[in-house]
């Protein structure tokens, strides 16, 4: 079967109170990414990683960051409007390593689609600020890059799902560790 291939670049800014650490940090608590996609039911980590993943050559040497599995529930709306008997559930793995400056990530879903995405903290090459923000935005911005794999037939259902996915989980990520650095610092001048 003749395979496609389509890639998409995400990218946040980061509000000034947030450092590239912060965001790093954040990314790097593999629960911000698992649960902040909006389909996805659960998700449990697996011990092991199988020896196919781990020579896989999108990843890192597993020596300088290991790379954790885990199993990931989704519900898939198939009959909208009839809560989760209109849902089809589907279980699959997902691959998470820790890099320098954010997280590689890979899953294999159904279907023979298999979805790898960078995310990665760096300087905001962006000129200006963003009209109507002032000083909201420093110079660092969340970037994910995301290809997405799979039979010809589905490529562009599954990689305009994938990048409203994907989109909604970085905006939900910069707001989500905005929000806690912020009642942090409140807590701390309290």
């Amino acid at each position: 079967m003749s395979r496609s291939s389509r890639t998409v670049q995400i990218s946040a800014l980061l509000p000034s109170c947030l450092t590239p650490a912060d965001m790093i940090s954040a990314l790097h608590v593999h629960d911000n990414c698992l649960t902040l996609q909006a389909i996805t039911t659960g998700y449990r980590e697996v011990p092991t990683t199988g020896p196919t993943v781990l020579s896989d050559p999108y990843f890192s040497l597993t020596d300088t960051a290991p790379i954790k599995t885990y199993e990931v529930t989704e519900g898939v709306i198939i009959i909208p409007g009839i809560g989760d008997w209109g849902k089809k559930f589907i279980t699959f793995p997902v691959w998470f390593q820790d890099t320098p400056t954010g997280l590689k990530t890979r899953a294999d879903g159904p279907a023979g689609v298999v979805v790898r995405a960078e995310w990665r903290v760096q300087p905001n090459v962006a000129h200006g600020e963003v009209e109507g923000e002032g000083d909201r935005y420093m110079q660092w911005t969340l970037v994910e890059d995301v290809t997405v794999q799979c039979a010809w037939w589905l490529i562009s259902f599954v990689k305009k799902s994938m990048e409203h996915a994907h989109r909604d989980i970085c905006r939900k990520l910069v707001e989500k560790i905005e929000k806690e650095k912020r009642a942090g610092a409140a807590w701390q001048v309290s």
